[in-house]
């Protein structure tokens, strides 16, 4: 199936930073991304009263959407990707010679999906599945060497997880919930330390650091601190949440705001409980 391309918004601002930094708001992002598709998509099946049994035949593990194209420079321009050498990971993450849309979700729809849509009454439909395009579509600009490497190690997860979760989401499980959030990162981070140590292995020093930055993002499981002295007292106060908390707390609010904006309270047969599992402490 062709992707369905677009351009960015004139007024989009471009994502860059150093490519250490950038991969590390990328990481966090192809999460908060994978979970807004989840619950995105849990409630658009519930408009549609799509059968539990048919919601996976609507969703492709490859992306059908993408905004943007990414940058291609001649061969005069000085900046390519060195595998080998660590030094490109302090590098504008947009800087390099080939630069590629990369996605953050890297899902996508079937066609029957906006069929259904188009011919559903209810208005909810077409305005979810529109969300839901813009997620699938959703890219950054980064280096093809991290895209077609470390990164196709997450498309190739989410494409997986996807299939299990709708699974589980057949039978009653909530696509925001603690155990979806551990086994996303845990498949994630085993699938990476093995491919960064093949990398390693292969001398790709760059592209092994690399996908220790996925690792490291995802793996932080305590807050960072900082040691704050005043006078003759010191104390260690968290500087923000974990990375995980922070993507969490996001999914929480959107995921509430629109059960409600959407009106999903006033729908029968349904609870916020089959959209979010909230954390018990």
């Amino acid at each position: 199936m062709p992707r369905t391309h677009s351009d960015p918004s004139p007024s989009a601002v471009v994502l860059s930073g150093t490519l250490r930094a950038a991969i590390v708001a990328h990481t966090r992002e192809r999460m908060r991304h994978f979970f807004l598709f989840l619950y995105v998509y849990r409630m658009l099946v519930h408009v549609l009263q799509i059968p539990a049994d048919s919601w996976a035949r609507h969703v492709s593990v490859k992306a059908t959407h993408q905004i943007d194209v990414g940058l291609r420079r001649d061969e005069a321009w000085d900046i390519a990707f060195k595998k080998d050498d660590v030094s490109v990971l302090d590098l504008q993450a947009s800087a390099f010679r080939r630069v590629d849309a990369t996605h953050f979700c890297n899902l996508g729809l079937a066609p029957s999906l906006a069929a259904l849509c188009a011919k559903s009454p209810d208005a909810r439909a077409m305005h979810l599945y529109n969300a839901l395009e813009r997620v699938c579509g959703n890219t950054r600009l980064m280096p093809q060497r991290i895209n077609i490497g470390p990164d196709r190690v997450v498309d190739k997860a989410h494409g997986d997880l996807s299939l299990a979760f709708l699974k589980q989401m057949a039978t009653g499980a909530a696509p925001i919930s603690p155990p979806f959030f551990a086994s996303y990162r845990e498949l994630v981070v085993a699938r990476m330390t093995t491919y960064g140590k093949g990398q390693a292995d292969k001398g790709n020093e760059a592209v092994a650091e690399a996908a220790g930055i996925y690792i490291a993002t995802l793996s932080e499981s305590e807050p960072p601190m900082e040691l704050r002295t005043q006078g003759a007292t010191s104390r260690w106060i968290k500087t923000r949440a974990t990375h995980s908390e922070e993507v969490w707390a996001t999914l929480l609010g959107n995921a509430e705001g629109d059960f409600f904006g959407y009106g999903f309270d006033r729908d029968d047969g349904t609870s916020i409980a089959a959209f979010v599992s909230r954390r018990v402490a």
